[in-house]
Protein backbone atom coordinates (compact mmCIF):
# COMPACT_ATOMS: atom_id res chain seq x y z
CA UNK A 1 0.00 0.00 0.00
CA UNK A 2 0.94 3.23 -0.59
CA UNK A 3 -0.12 6.79 0.02
CA UNK A 4 -0.62 8.87 -3.04
CA UNK A 5 -1.80 12.89 -3.48
CA UNK A 6 -4.04 13.61 -6.82
CA UNK A 7 -4.89 17.66 -7.60
CA UNK A 8 -7.80 18.41 -8.15
CA UNK A 9 -9.49 21.44 -9.84
CA UNK A 10 -12.73 23.55 -7.94
CA UNK A 11 -14.98 22.62 -10.52
CA UNK A 12 -18.58 20.71 -9.92
CA UNK A 13 -17.50 17.39 -11.15
CA UNK A 14 -14.06 15.34 -12.83
CA UNK A 15 -12.74 12.04 -13.02
CA UNK A 16 -9.44 10.75 -11.84
CA UNK A 17 -7.83 8.23 -12.77
CA UNK A 18 -6.67 5.64 -9.68
CA UNK A 19 -6.48 2.27 -8.62
CA UNK A 20 -10.11 0.87 -8.42
CA UNK A 21 -9.95 -0.04 -4.92
CA UNK A 22 -8.11 2.98 -3.59
CA UNK A 23 -9.61 4.27 0.09
CA UNK A 24 -10.37 7.85 -0.10
CA UNK A 25 -8.20 9.84 3.12
CA UNK A 26 -8.43 13.40 3.02
CA UNK A 27 -9.20 16.77 1.25
CA UNK A 28 -6.71 20.60 2.08
CA UNK A 29 -5.26 22.70 0.44
CA UNK A 30 -1.50 22.31 -0.22
CA UNK A 31 0.76 25.17 -1.81
CA UNK A 32 -2.38 27.02 -3.22
CA UNK A 33 -4.09 23.86 -4.74
CA UNK A 34 -6.61 21.52 -4.10
CA UNK A 35 -5.34 18.17 -2.91
CA UNK A 36 -6.96 14.76 -2.72
CA UNK A 37 -5.11 11.85 -0.89
CA UNK A 38 -5.66 8.10 -1.27
CA UNK A 39 -4.30 4.98 0.28
CA UNK A 40 -3.50 2.66 -3.10
CA UNK A 41 -2.84 -0.93 -4.00
CA UNK A 42 -0.52 -0.36 -6.93
CA UNK A 43 -1.08 -3.75 -8.28
CA UNK A 44 -4.97 -2.85 -8.41
CA UNK A 45 -6.20 -2.40 -12.12
CA UNK A 46 -6.99 1.73 -12.42
CA UNK A 47 -10.38 2.88 -13.08
CA UNK A 48 -11.80 6.63 -13.02
CA UNK A 49 -13.49 8.00 -9.91
CA UNK A 50 -15.91 10.99 -10.13
CA UNK A 51 -15.56 13.69 -7.61
CA UNK A 52 -17.92 16.43 -6.98
CA UNK A 53 -17.12 19.71 -5.27
CA UNK A 54 -19.98 21.84 -3.81
CA UNK A 55 -20.16 25.29 -2.68
CA UNK A 56 -21.84 26.05 0.76
CA UNK A 57 -25.41 27.47 -0.16
CA UNK A 58 -25.19 25.37 -3.85
CA UNK A 59 -28.32 23.06 -4.72
CA UNK A 60 -27.43 19.23 -5.32
CA UNK A 61 -28.44 15.85 -5.06
CA UNK A 62 -27.05 14.11 -2.25
CA UNK A 63 -27.96 10.71 -3.84
CA UNK A 64 -24.97 8.57 -4.28
CA UNK A 65 -22.49 10.73 -3.25
CA UNK A 66 -20.16 10.01 -0.41
CA UNK A 67 -18.39 12.66 1.46
CA UNK A 68 -14.60 12.71 1.65
CA UNK A 69 -14.57 16.27 3.27
CA UNK A 70 -14.51 19.92 3.30
CA UNK A 71 -12.14 22.45 2.65
CA UNK A 72 -11.96 26.51 2.69
CA UNK A 73 -9.89 29.23 0.96
CA UNK A 74 -10.15 32.75 0.76
CA UNK A 75 -13.48 33.01 2.12
CA UNK A 76 -15.11 29.78 0.28
CA UNK A 77 -16.22 26.60 1.87
CA UNK A 78 -16.00 23.75 -0.62
CA UNK A 79 -17.29 20.29 0.12
CA UNK A 80 -16.06 17.28 -1.89
CA UNK A 81 -17.56 14.31 -2.45
CA UNK A 82 -17.03 10.82 -4.19
CA UNK A 83 -20.22 10.74 -6.81
CA UNK A 84 -21.05 6.46 -6.54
Amino acid sequence: MRIYKYELKIQDRQNITMDWDARLLSVQFQDGKLCLWAMVDTNSWKSHRTIRIVGTGMDFDPDGLVFIGTVQQDGFVWHVFEVR
